[in-house]
């Protein structure tokens, strides 16, 4: 389905949403800064086929221009300046976020496979390890607004194919990945089970449901509240469980269950709210939670479509529904 406020946000500026990544400290060429080679989509293609359209050919001219690159430098990458680079990035997430989630998969593949192909000219690997800590900055960092292990998945599994890191970072990167494999998109949740207020207990596929609404939260945690306060007074998320067309399903992952049964009013009596009394969720990592609070919703089938989902992206996602 056409996701069009996301494709009118592709040519809007909004707040930068990465963190740090490598300071690349190389000599600086003489050679000006070069325009960022912007996608040309065909007129004849308009609507999600010209988002999908420019989301899978959001580089290749990019790529192109950097062939008559020779040089490295801490200010350019691939002769674009960084600034214009960073804001390519975060249009070319957004339509990622606009298309369906297997093309935004290939996309991505595509995208390191574009990468990979530059480290036969840039031995330095300036232009491949600008695009992995960018892509690791905005997709696998816990507090990015755009994080999506899903689509991260193609980044890892080429750093560990190209063999740019040492023996240590190749384990820690394994282990992302195995992370990010775990509930993806597209796949079926893992069942759990969990007990509520009056000791009753119920599993996650007993729930029924449209759309089911996880969140993993605890009582005593800042932006847990945040979020819950957030989603209570959203008028598009109350419509949605009026219509029972959502549901809500809010499980404690730890052990003090006094501060749980404590902050047990923080959430609406249309909510279902519940404890993991077995722990497994949290110590047999059955959805390798990251941070508190994690958001993932799920189809009728239980089927995962947004693995923690940041609240901003889960609104827009949801007013396509």
């Amino acid at each position: 389905m056409i996701k069009s406020f996301f494709i009118t946000l592709l040519f809007l500026t909004i707040t930068p949403l990465f963190f740090s990544g490598c300071n690349f400290h190389y000599k600086t060429m003489e050679r000006g800064p070069q325009p960022f080679p912007t996608v040309s989509v065909p007129s004849m293609l308009s609507g999600q086929d010209a988002a999908e359209y420019a989301a899978e050919h959001f580089w290749n001219r990019y790529f192109d221009s950097t062939a008559s690159w020779s040089g490295i430098s801490d200010t350019l990458v691939g002769g674009v300046r960084e600034q214009d680079m960073t804001e390519a990035a975060r249009e070319y997430l957004l339509a990622l976020w606009s298309i369906p989630y297997d093309r935004a998969f290939k996309a991505q593949a595509h995208l390191m496979s574009l990468a990979e192909k530059s480290l036969e000219r840039d031995t330095s690997g300036h232009i491949y390890d600008w695009f992995t800590a960018t892509m690791e900055s905005a997709l696998w960092h816990p507090l990015s607004e755009m994080r999506n292990e899903g689509l991260y998945i193609p980044v890892i599994e080429s750093i560990l194919k190209t063999r740019r890191t040492g023996e240590h970072y190749s384990t820690y990167y394994q282990q992302q990945l195995a992370s990010c494999r775990k509930n993806s998109p597209g796949s079926a949740a893992a069942d759990f089970t969990f007990t509520d207020a009056q000791g009753r207990l119920h599993s996650l596929y007993g729930t029924s449901g449209e759309y089911t609404l996880l969140l993993f939260s605890n009582p005593g945690c800042p932006a847990c509240r945040e979020i819950v306060s957030m989603l209570k007074s959203s008028p598009l998320i109350s419509r949605m469980v009026q219509d029972d067309r959502l549901n809500l399903l809010s499980i404690y992952i730890d052990e003090d269950l006094g501060e749980w049964y404590k902050g047990l009013s923080d959430y609406p009596a249309e909510w279902i709210t519940g404890y993991n009394q077995d722990l497994t969720i949290r110590d047999a990592l059955t959805y390798d939670i990251r941070a508190i609070p994690s958001l993932y919703l799920l189809d009728r089938d239980k089927k995962v479509l947004f693995k923690d989902i940041s609240p901003s992206m889960l609104m827009l996602q949801l007013e396509t529904f």
